[in-house]
């Protein structure tokens, strides 16, 4: 976890490379910020290992064994919910030698993946009618923050027409946003008779 943060911490992602096979590693996240969690519920942590890639086709798949979730003795500055941090443990034995191996708190979708998505919706000639992309800011790291409207082709009758702002991954560990927002995306860009009442 980012240990620059000022307390909203809980979403992870990071890799591990040079693996040695079978080795038992235990891992510790030591700042994050909520009193309880999924993984105190039953969730396993989200492992992608390029070996096991390689060999059977499976792509991201829930693992690790040991899995706590319990307040520390790390103090926290300022918070009003908890006077400590919580430490997320879990342990996860590595199957392959010289394997990479990414954990996650859910699936990524990484701005790559979104810049993939916004330029294919661009050079779609059917999708492209009803979607028009322009730049918002940009970010601290100079990258484009783009926002895109969805109408119709009609342009005529866009002062007519109300509109909706929807926003995802407002945080920028969730993920499961960007999922939600390509799922309306794909939606509202589609071919069904509720995409164009709604364009």
């Amino acid at each position: 976890c980012d240990i620059n943060s000022r307390g909203h911490t809980q979403w992870f992602y990071f890799r591990v490379t040079n693996t040695s096979k079978n080795l038992k590693v235990k891992f510790n996240m030591l700042n994050l910020a909520k009193n309880d969690s999924l993984y105190n519920h039953g969730m396993k942590v989200l492992v992608w290992s390029q070996k096991e890639y390689e060999k059977t086709g499976t792509g991201w798949f829930r693992a690790g064994y040991d899995i706590s979730y319990y307040p520390n003795n790390i103090k926290r500055e300022s918070s009003l919910v908890s006077k400590t941090y919580f430490t997320f443990s879990f342990t996860y034995k590595f199957p392959y030698e010289d394997d990479t191996v990414y954990f996650a708190y859910f699936y990524p979708y990484t701005y790559s993946q979104l810049m993939e998505e916004l330029d294919a919706i661009e050079s779609d000639d059917r999708r492209s009618k009803y979607v028009f992309r322009k730049t918002l800011c940009r970010t601290l790291a100079g990258n484009s923050c783009d926002y895109i409207t969805i109408t119709s082709d009609n342009l005529n009758t866009w002062k007519q027409r109300k509109g909706v702002v929807i926003t995802a991954r407002v945080h920028p560990g969730e993920s499961n946003g960007s999922w939600m927002m390509k799922g309306v995306i794909d939606m509202l860009t589609g071919h069904s008779r509720e995409a164009r009442m709604l364009r």
